[in-house]
């Protein structure tokens, strides 16, 4: 039998479809393999906080053959734009959370890279971000990444590929970088699209997983309106924004995954196209962290590649150079929009101190840092009796207390606090918007109607206020 080019052009084609996710899967799964390796040693083992950050210069010749997967669906889904050159070509900014780590971000990258409609792609992944981490405006103007930093961009010798995540070397864990603000990135890229992977560093605002209340969709709203308001203000290249929300999970309840979903939609107002991951992805995973949230492998590649497959959809038939900017849709309907609230100045800021006479009823137990693992700091609510009201007004009968437990993955010592013994205490309820808002946490005690409090002294010792911590001020170091 006789083959034509072209027949056996579409063979090869199909039989690299097949193969190329198993050629790169010990690549991807690598770095979070020995990251479940680190996540269990001890501080001995462990190589410290020393700068390493590791530079790749990729060669898009050597790139080509997976880069071809990208334009592919995006002929498929006609989404000229991306897939035939015109023009200046369009430029895309993608930015994320841990969650893009370990395949997503850098597959993404390689479908929106691969497409002669596009010129210039620039993603920037930090661990543990929420919407506010990428502004510039207080209480997140210093705010660093301590568990996982990756950038690609283009370069004058091809693609350059920072990583700085666990598993760079046995031991390894990454260090501090500082988030580049969304500000300077669109400044200098001025990109026409917009890919925001975000969503599930809100898991911890819920109770147990499971419980939906009010309180946790204001701090929501509180961290995603400022970038809303951000980009439809001051980012007149951008034309489309799309925003990826969390893929199916096992830590939290699929309500609690609606209700997420549902507020981000909301706060958005129409200005971004709502990715939703729970329509591609699928919980449990092959290979997938304790936290039954981050996972990696293939699965992660493919994530990445059917939100590119939803971005292609979107744009089929659509000329981005032609749309109008988001910063003129929200001009043309500045008149009715409800004005977005602004962070605080410092995060720091309570509403009122309030003195209280308090009796320790129940404690949250303070879990072993691999349970939290990448991140840094921690929270454990303890349920407290109010005994009296020394000054403020408090209405409630009990207090649920948000203490750190770990500040840098350093043990916080909370020994000092028994059950049965009784405190006077100054203390805030905890901003919407306040940096430790959407630090991760375990309250096992806390009634669902409790806003949770901290202590006013407890407020400032985020490392990211004012660039510092008082991390060794009561440390206890991890054993």
């Amino acid at each position: 039998m006789c083959f034509d080019d072209q027949l056996m052009s579409d063979f090869l084609r199909g039989v690299y479809r097949a193969i190329s996710p198993v050629l790169r899967l010990g690549q991807r799964v690598m770095g979070f393999t020995v990251f479940l390796m680190v996540a269990n040693m001890s501080p001995g083992e462990l190589t410290g906080d020393e700068e390493i950050v590791v530079g790749e210069l990729v060669n898009e010749e050597d790139l080509a053959e997976p880069l071809r997967l990208g334009v592919d669906i995006a002929r498929e889904a006609n989404a000229t734009s991306l897939s035939e050159p015109a023009g200046e070509g369009l430029k895309v900014l993608i930015l994320g959370d841990s969650m893009a780590l370990s395949g997503f971000a850098d597959t993404l990258d390689e479908c929106f890279r691969s497409c002669p409609g596009v010129t210039e792609v620039h993603t920037v992944i930090c661990c543990g971000t929420n919407p506010l981490s990428w502004l510039k405006a207080a209480p997140y103007s210093r705010a660093k990444t301590r568990c996982g930093f990756m950038e690609i961009k283009n370069s004058s010798d091809g693609v350059k590929v920072t990583k700085d995540i666990y598993g760079m070397k046995r031991g390894h864990r990454p260090s501090a970088h500082v988030i580049p603000k969304i500000e300077d990135m669109v400044s200098k890229l001025k990109p026409d699209i917009i890919v925001f992977q975000c969503g599930n560093n809100f898991f911890d605002l819920f109770p147990k997983g499971k419980t939906v209340n009010e309180k946790s969709g204001n701090v929501m709203r509180a961290h995603v309106t400022p970038l809303v308001k951000w980009i439809t203000t001051d980012a007149p290249s951008v034309k489309k924004w799309y925003w990826v929300t969390p893929p199916e999970a096992g830590n939290v309840s699929q309500e609690v995954q609606g209700f997420i979903f549902d507020t981000i939609k909301l706060s958005v107002d129409g200005y971004a196209v709502m990715l939703d991951s729970r329509e591609i992805t699928s919980y449990p995973y092959p290979m997938q962290d304790r936290d039954k949230m981050h996972f990696w492998g293939q699965a992660c590649n493919d994530w990445g590649r059917d939100t590119f497959r939803l971005v292609a959809k979107d744009l089929a038939g659509v000329d981005v150079a032609k749309l109008p900017s988001l910063v003129s849709l929200a001009a043309a309907k500045a008149e009715v929009a409800d004005p977005m609230p602004e962070p605080t100045e410092s995060g720091e800021e309570a509403k009122e101190k309030i003195r209280l006479r308090i009796k320790l009823i129940s404690m949250s137990e303070t879990p072993p840092p691999e349970a939290f693992a990448p991140y840094g700091e921690f929270l454990v609510g303890y349920l407290y009796e109010v005994l009296e009201v020394k000054s403020g007004e408090y209405l409630d009968k009990q207090v649920l207390m948000l203490h750190p437990a770990y500040i840098k993955r350093v043990r916080q010592d909370l020994s000092h606090l028994k059950v049965g013994e009784t405190y006077e205490v100054d203390i805030s309820e905890l901003e919407d918007d306040a940096i430790w808002s959407t630090t991760h946490r375990r309250d096992t005690v806390g009634p669902p109607e409790l806003f949770p409090h901290m202590l006013i002294e407890d407020l400032g010792r985020h490392p990211d206020i004012q660039g510092k911590s008082d991390a060794k001020s009561e440390e206890t170091i991890v054993p």
